[in-house]
């Protein structure tokens, strides 16, 4: 058994160079209010994927980022990729991520399917095959392309967004350690993608109703039983991270556990980029890495439609010093951008109906 405390030893993000204004989709559709978007849910933009860009390519370039982050961050012996809009049906993708990354063919690796909460499991994966002493180097990335899976003039599109977070795990010259984590799971029809189908759909009305027994219950659940195991409480932490759908929603879930905007404020990257998915718990925390000092305690909580929440206890150490001025920070991929308008959009996003992939030139 490793008797080393785990953690996060490197960190890397990917986001859309291409972005939409909210103003577009809404002065098409005109099926909600611009300041409930701008306003109460705190949306400006969201991302638009290139043509060649899908989940893999954004999961890559976070892991790289990573790599090139810290020197020794290399080493990695395990996989976990997390996603819930996987470019095939029935093919993995980790192996495709891990031969692109030049790991070992030895790494164990695989593709873990669980919602949007795809990348806290991973991150939960990877931490366990290193506290078991299965692996030296973990790496746990979460990747989503919610933008090129909701469809047009769905109410949700002005929130739907993409991006990638990738976390290395160890035990040597951690950043963060691995303190305490929780669960809180059941099942439930608030977000589906059947087989066969490219849009994602709700089971239930949207509203307060749907997020009284979705985000909210699981949320609390998993809380509740994280603060009872561990005596913490909101006051212990000097920062706190959500899953991003909306700020809006962080701004709901921070209040309803008892967090400030102080806590939960420096992590929020959905203003800019959108709903990234299984994605934005790790890259709200790599913001949060960005700007964390030495012994600042993290809460760091994920959701996923009819998957639940996990939450997990973090510890800044004096390494992450170490981690900085590498390679770009948060802010610098958000304010990478270029504008686009709907049209461009869907072209880019492939909204047309065509075939996925041309053949040739024309078809």
């Amino acid at each position: 058994m490793n008797e080393k405390q785990v953690g996060i030893v490197s960190y890397g993000v990917e986001l859309p160079y291409h972005r939409l204004a909210v103003e577009e989709i809404v002065e098409l559709w005109m099926n909600s209010p611009i300041d409930t978007i701008k306003k109460s849910q705190g949306v400006l933009e969201r991302g638009v994927l290139d043509t060649d860009e899908d989940a893999n390519t954004l999961a890559i370039a976070a892991a790289r980022e990573a790599f090139r982050r810290v020197p020794d961050a290399g080493g990695v012996d395990a996989l976990y990729y997390g996603t819930c809009t996987n470019p095939y049906d029935s093919r993995p993708s980790s192996t495709m991520v891990l031969e692109a990354l030049g790991l070992p063919y030895r790494t164990k690796c695989c593709d873990l399917q669980f919602s949007m909460k795809s990348g806290m499991a991973a991150l939960l994966n990877a931490y366990a095959m290193v506290k078991a002493g299965l692996a030296s180097r973990a790496l746990a990335i979460g990747a989503d392309t919610i933008n090129r899976h909701t469809a047009p003039g769905d109410l949700v599109e002005p929130y739907a967004g993409a991006g990638a977070g990738a976390l290395v795990l160890g035990t040597d010259k951690v950043l963060a350690t691995v303190d305490a984590m929780e669960s809180y799971s059941s099942d439930l029809s608030d977000g589906f993608r059947v087989e066969g189908e490219r849009y994602l759909r709700t089971g239930m009305l949207l509203g307060t109703a749907k997020n009284e027994v979705g985000i909210d219950a699981h949320m609390l659940g998993a809380a509740e039983a994280l603060f009872k195991k561990t005596g913490y409480q909101p006051s212990d932490f000097k920062y706190a991270v959500f899953q991003q759908t909306t700020p809006g929603f962080v701004r709901h879930q921070a209040k309803l556990l008892g967090f400030t905007k102080s806590q939960y404020a420096p992590s929020i990257i959905a203003d800019y980029v959108g709903d990234t998915g299984s994605a934005s718990p790790l890259i709200g925390l790599s913001k949060v890495f960005d700007q964390a000092c030495a012994n600042d305690k993290i809460f760091l909580a994920g959701y996923g439609y009819g998957a639940g929440a996990d939450v997990f206890v973090l510890t800044v150490t004096e390494e992450i010093e170490n981690a900085r001025a590498k390679v770009k920070t948060v802010d610098e991929h958000i304010l990478r951008k270029r504008m686009v308008d709907y049209k461009q959009a869907m072209k880019m996003e492939f909204k047309y109906l065509r075939h996925d992939y041309p053949l040739n030139a024309y078809l």
